[in-house]
This record gives structure tokens, C-alpha cells and sequence, in this order.
């Protein structure tokens, strides 16, 4: 009888130990969703979708306006910003897609001069007491370039600049060709200047080949002049800055971007997950949409051969 006693109290003991255990599990997982998913972010390349334009505008009055549809960064002494110029005495949050767009959630101010210029934003704005996010879309001015493969064996070599995130924009710098790099004297013009950075930090000096009248990346001479080293292999990679100035309505303000270059011998060598990232952000550029998740640093990737 003692003996089916104690058996009873280990069995009852043990029962609860697994309820308490399971409404543990099921509490940390309820705490990591609610951490980590925000309803008004949804992006394919992380497995959600992001917020559309309204159709009717009317219908969301309270969408930020920043008084014209591109914002161009000034040169300035210290950051520059610019205000909304509706929602005065509204109060409510700033949000905005995707990332690299730096604004305060409270009074929408955009600090341009700490932002990622040449992309595509949206901003939206939750008025407080209401549900609605009111969207509205904000080009930061400035250079990006597409997101690539570039087959060595197909002499596709050159990664050109997209202008003010249009990848139809017709160039706003002069022709250039092989010759124009630090290395021979070449310092951009009164239109375009790139690789602006002080000897030693330039992206030439990395072995990076970008020319300096109109930004055009020759990854072939890249490769073949040492960007890698001596033994490059599949999966090698580097991000490098790059340092420019236009001469559009950012007047001359100096500007930079960062490019991930990854070395692979042919196409069937890239991951899968890799090249599908790629598509993607480049048909919602060719799209006129904003490039989700993370669209910096550009990802611009060498193969080889093509099979």
C-alpha cells in the first residue's frame, strides 16, 4: 500500500513538472512573437508583406508630406533635416520602410545627413486614438546600384548607378571608359565626382575599380587587379565604400554608399536563397517599388562562368 502511494505522489509529481514546463515553452514563444513580429512590416525576403500606397490619397489625409516627392541631401554644416509640413499639432507615430530611412517616431523629422540616400521609402503615420496607418512615398535623391549578376564568361562587367532610385533615369554624369581611375589622374568633373575619399581610404584603393566621371564599377578589371587576393574562392566577398558628390539639387553635398561585391566561379555555384534575393529586389526596382528588407549594401556578385 506505501509502495502504490509513493508511486501515485512521483506520477502526480512528474505531471505537473510537464504542465509547468509546457506553460513555460508556451509563454517564452507568445513573448518572442509579440518581440519580434510588427503587424505593419511585412517583407517577402523575411516572409511578410509591406504596406501598399493608398489608391485614393484623399481618403488618408494625415499621409506625411515632406513638400515635394524627392528630398535631396544639402551641404550643410552639421546634419541636415527636413520637417513634415502636415500633421501640425497632430499628434501620433512615424513609421517607415525599409530600413535605412532615420526618423524620429514622434515628430517625423527625417535626419537626411544619417539616412541612406538614393533609395526608396515609404513613411506612414498612426494618428493617435486610431488603427490607420496613412502612407505616403519618399524618395531620398542620390545613387544606388542594382542588385546583380554579373557573368564574367558574357562580358557583362559594368555595374552603372541608378539615379534617385529610377532605374530609367537617364544618366546625369558624363561618359567615362578604362582610363578613368585615381591611379591616372582621374578626379570626376564639374558634373560628377566619385571616389572622392582622401588617398589610401578610396575604393580604388581596394582594388575596386570605379570610375570617377560616372561611377561605373568595372568588376572584371576588379578581380583581375586584386580585389580578392591572389586565391579567390567561391563565397569571398567585401563591402567597400564608395564616396561621391552631383551635381543636382544635392549641390554638390558629399554622399556615400557602401557595395557588397561576392566572387563566385560560375552561376550554378550561388546559393539559391542568394540568387532568389537578387531577383527579387531587382524586379520591385525595375517595378518602381521599394526594394524590401535590407536594401543596402547594393549586393553586386561576380561569376565566372555562366553554367
Amino acid at each position: 500500500m506505501k509502495s502504490r502511494l509513493c508511486t501515485c505522489l512521483l506520477l502526480f509529481s512528474f505531471a505537473l513538472f510537464l504542465a509547468f514546463a509546457a506553460c513555460s515553452k508556451a509563454n517564452r514563444s507568445g513573448t518572442d512573437a509579440e518581440t519580434n513580429t510588427d503587424p505593419l512590416v511585412d517583407s517577402p525576403l523575411s516572409g511578410s508583406t509591406t504596406p501598399t500606397l493608398p489608391t485614393n490619397p484623399n481618403l488618408c489625409p494625415n499621409a506625411p508630406s515632406y513638400g515635394d516627392s524627392i528630398i535631396y541631401l544639402q551641404p550643410v554644416n552639421g546634419q541636415y533635416t527636413v520637417n513634415p509640413v502636415n500633421n501640425t499639432g497632430i499628434t501620433g507615430t512615424y513609421l517607415s520602410w525599409p530600413e535605412g530611412l532615420s526618423i524620429n517616431k514622434n515628430t517625423g523629422v527625417i535626419n537626411v545627413s544619417k539616412s541612406e540616400t538614393g533609395v526608396r521609402y515609404l513613411v506612414g503615420f498612426v494618428k493617435d486614438g486610431t488603427k490607420d496607418t496613412c502612407i505616403s512615398q519618399l524618395i531620398l535623391g542620390g545613387i544606388t546600384y542594382m542588385d546583380s549578376i554579373y557573368v564574367m564568361e558574357k562580358n557583362d562587367t559594368l555595374a552603372k548607378p541608378v539615379f534617385n532610385a529610377n532605374p530609367n533615369a537617364a544618366p546625369a554624369c558624363d561618359p567615362s571608359d578604362d582610363t578613368d581611375y585615381p591611379g591616372n589622374n582621374g578626379n570626376g568633373n564639374n558634373k560628377c565626382s566619385f571616389d572622392d575619399d582622401a588617398p589610401g581610404s578610396k575604393a580604388n584603393d581596394q582594388k575596386l575599380r570605379v570610375r570617377t566621371l560616372n561611377g561605373y564599377i568595372n568588376l572584371k578589371k576588379s578581380l583581375n587587379d586584386g580585389l580578392f587576393g591572389p586565391n579567390v574562392k567561391n563565397g569571398d566577398s567585401k563591402t567597400i565604400k564608395i564616396l561621391y558628390a552631383l551635381n543636382d539639387n544635392s549641390k554638390k553635398a558629399q554622399q556615400q554608399i557602401s557595395v557588397k561585391v561576392i566572387y563566385y566561379d560560375k552561376v550554378s555555384s550561388i546559393p539559391f536563397s542568394l540568387s532568389n534575393e537578387v531577383a527579387t529586389k531587382r524586379l520591385t526596382m525595375m517595378d518602381y517599388h521599394i526594394v524590401n528588407g535590407k536594401p543596402r549594401p547594393p549586393l553586386l556578385i561576380i561569376a565566372g562562368l555562366a553554367k
